[in-house]
């Protein structure tokens, strides 16, 4: 046990990065190779820092905060890896994909080698509703993943349907992140619901801020070319709230496919740069942090509480 009053997230974070590093180790040495490669990538650790923020809200702290967190970074690399394979992506973070340094086998071997290594880490801990949240969450991110393959280039998409997407993408893995840290760390079930409420909020507007910076940022920046999403298929919010307020850009969208030249994809992506529905989008992003903001003022746990505001304000600044 240790005093969770007195949490310091940078050393925390470490410990979980050296627990990534035990379970990424493969008897299989291309697979290992990749997973190393993985890993020394980069990444925010965006999922371990809400695990660990959200263990502060119960009365002690736990060696399962580790673990949980550790299994859920492993989820979300395996998932990107997997979408980097559907995509056929080249980079990210500014590196090569493992498809594109290895070969397509050795991407699909690595993601789900990552992925049972996930359900290694948590097998140790003892928490029924853990296990049942985690096993209906990972069942809802490969739904993600299936339904966003079946979206590409489907210009008669609702927002709703964007929005149910985004879910499964990236909201999800964070409102587990802050539900089963609470849990992990044994908070009551009702502080863990809420949690991974505040948690599912962030996530949504952590995502469209994403789709928002795939137009506004540079490529440096964001580590592969501007309107990498647009390019792939994947309509995202400024992109439909476009189409939304204007027919000619609805049929520009319908006549695109994987096949369409970087000249007609480089003026689609100018018009939505050049467009109103960007900032429209991050209105409603910021709509999704004020109802967690709302959330987490009724916690009880004033450094907890000061952290998660912390970062959804980082979170509503981001531009990279």
């Amino acid at each position: 046990m240790y005093d969770k009053t007195k949490i310091n997230l940078n050393k925390e974070v470490k410990e979980v990065e050296k627990l990534l590093n035990s379970y990424i180790n493969s008897e299989q040495s291309t697979v290992n190779e990749a997973c190393q490669y993985l890993l020394s990538s980069g990444g925010k650790r965006i999922r371990p820092l809400f695990t660990l923020i959200a263990s502060q809200f119960a009365d002690s702290g736990s060696k399962d905060v580790r673990a949980v967190a550790t299994t859920l970074e492993l989820i979300h690399m395996a998932s990107l890896v997997h979408d980097d394979v559907i995509d056929k992506s080249d980079k990210r973070r500014g590196k090569y994909t493992i498809a594109k340094k290895w070969d397509t086998q050795t991407a699909v071997l690595t993601g789900n080698y990552l992925l049972s290594q996930s359900l290694n880490v948590v097998s140790t801990i003892e928490h029924d509703k853990l296990h049942e949240q985690l096993a209906k969450g990972i069942i809802e991110v490969c739904r993600g993943e299936l339904f966003q393959f079946e979206d590409q280039f489907v210009a008669d998409q609702s927002i709703t349907n964007y929005l149910r997407r985004i879910k499964r993408k990236t909201a999800l893995l964070i409102s587990l992140s802050t539900e089963l840290g609470a849990y992990s760390a044994r908070t009551s079930d009702e502080t863990a619901q809420k949690l991974g409420k505040i948690g599912y909020y962030i996530g949504m507007s952590y995502q469209i801020i994403d789709d928002i910076l795939d137009f506004t940022s540079t490529e440096k920046k964001l580590g592969k070319p501007v309107g990498s999403d647009l390019r792939n298929g994947h309509l995202t919010l400024p992109v439909l709230l476009r189409m939304k307020n204007s027919k000619q850009f609805k049929d520009k969208i319908q006549q695109l496919s994987i096949d369409s030249s970087d000249e007609v994809f480089n003026a689609v992506i100018q018009e939505v740069i050049e467009s109103e529905e960007l900032q429209k989008s991050k209105e409603v992003s910021n709509n999704y942090l004020k109802k967690a903001e709302k959330l987490i003022s009724s916690l009880e746990n004033e450094s907890g509480q000061k952290m998660l505001v912390e970062i959804i304000k980082k979170i509503g600044n981001r531009n990279h």
